[in-house]
């Protein structure tokens, strides 16, 4: 699988180096990993109330998911974040999100939702990869 990232010089650069404008992935599969938010393994809600906590922990899901089926951060090629507050999100996301990505980040499209399924998530995160 190669993943090739492109930011062409005619589009603004991306902000803080977190998203790429595009992603040619050439592989034998595509992995759609469903949306990730706060619930336990036992589906509990979890760190309810707290954005920092909340975006860590669906990184952390998502990271999980990819090494069940063989992958890591390097094979994502899109990430797609849904939070119900974008400027308490905006505090915490560089400080988090950067380092899954290390400096080859993924394109990226985040969303701010009036509310997500249940009312105590504040993020989702779900991701596209590409692998064999």
């Amino acid at each position: 699988m190669t993943v090739e990232k492109i930011n062409p010089d005619k589009l603004h650069k991306p902000q803080d180096n977190l998203y790429a404008h595009i992603v040619k992935a050439t592989g034998n599969v595509t992995y759609r990993i469903g949306g990730q938010v706060a619930l336990t393994q036992e589906g509990k809600n979890c760190l309810v109330g707290d954005m920092a906590g909340q975006i860590k922990y669906c990184y952390d899901q998502v990271t999980w998911a990819l090494e069940a089926v063989g992958l890591t951060w390097k094979d994502v090629v899109h990430i797609y974040t849904f939070t119900t507050d974008m400027a308490e999100y905006m505090k915490h996301e560089l400080g988090i999100v950067k380092h899954y990505f290390d400096d080859d980040p993924p394109a990226s499209t985040l969303v701010e939702v009036k509310q997500l399924v249940d009312p105590a998530w504040l993020v989702e995160v779900q991701a596209d990869a590409v692998g064999s």
